[in-house]
């Protein structure tokens, strides 16, 4: 479907217009299949220790979601769970710090044996949509039985893995019998309510678990890009990674030019910076250092 594209300059007064704009936007660019139904729902919190755009240091944190159903599992952002599944509205202005939080964490939607045997990855670069569908990798684990704690109240074993270049050290509980976990950590014999990057920069801890039949949904929306994996690994790396980025997050296209063909807003907070919606993507005026999950 081809869309008007607008650029608006809109001050704090003008949010309405905000809102109705971005979800009119949403509404004609996706529609969404049920692939699945949840049998439990994982709240996960994910911190990110980085430095702004001053060298001084930081922690980025954002909630995710991760639905287990009996054959896939879905993880992507808390807000865009809540709008699936409660119609919650997160682009308004007193939601702004929850999108702008999800934007500065970088975390991709991963879904795991969809179709099956494979995994879909779906990432913004903004703004570009893509989607990667390689085959579900097997990951190789080194339990450490004797290793146990407790967390969330679930005794866990401990486990550690190498995944593209960065090692984890995970908590599973056999309590929960589902081999998933955040983000493409998975294949325990348990739920993995606790992981750790090894160099102490990544980390996702179990928040809630909630037994809930929820549907999974895969969006289909007309402006993904089909890319592999390691393709888009890298051009993630190297554009968030460049150092204008945290300065300009948008340094590496010109918004004028993106203004006739890209669906933009443009929100200015009233002290003289502002952010763009993109592609229903948000992008604030600054960024933090960009500190990848994953190393090609």
């Amino acid at each position: 479907m081809t869309l008007m594209a607008f650029v608006l300059t809109i001050a704090m007064q003008a949010q309405d217009d905000i809102t109705d704009l971005v979800a009119t936007f949403l509404a004609a660019q996706l529609h969404q299949d049920s692939i699945d139904v949840s049998d439990i729902v994982v709240v996960y919190k994910y911190t990110c220790k980085t430095f702004d755009a001053d060298n001084q240091p930081v922690i980025d944190s954002t909630r995710m979601v991760l639905q287990v159903g009996k054959h896939s599992t879905r993880f992507y952002p808390y807000h865009k769970y809540m709008e699936d599944t409660q119609g919650v509205d997160y682009f308004t202005p007193e939601n702004y710090t929850t999108v702008q939080a999800d934007a500065l964490c970088h975390l991709p939607e991963v879904c795991t044996n969809y179709p099956e045997g494979k995994m879909t990855v779906r990432d913004i670069i903004p703004p570009s949509h893509y989607e990667s569908r390689e085959d579900l990798q097997k990951l190789i684990w080194t339990v450490r039985e004797q290793d146990t704690v407790t967390v969330k109240g679930y005794r866990c074993k401990t486990a550690r893995c190498g995944l593209n270049g960065t090692g984890w050290t995970v908590r599973f509980t056999e309590d929960i019998p589902v081999v998933a976990g955040p983000w493409k950590l998975c294949g325990l014999p348990g739920l993995i309510l606790e992981a750790e990057s090894r160099d102490g920069i990544h980390y996702f801890v179990m928040e809630e678990l909630k037994n809930v039949k929820t549907p999974i949904y895969y969006e289909h929306n007309a402006i993904t890009k089909k890319i592999d994996e390691k393709k888009l690994i890298g051009q993630r790396n190297n554009i968030f990674g460049n150092k204008p980025y945290l300065n300009n997050p948008m340094y590496y296209t010109d918004v004028r030019e993106l203004s006739f063909t890209e669906d933009m807003i443009y929100y200015e907070n009233g002290s003289g910076e502002g952010s763009w919606i993109i592609n229903g993507t948000f992008v604030g005026p600054k960024a933090h250092v960009f500190q990848p999950l994953e190393n090609w």
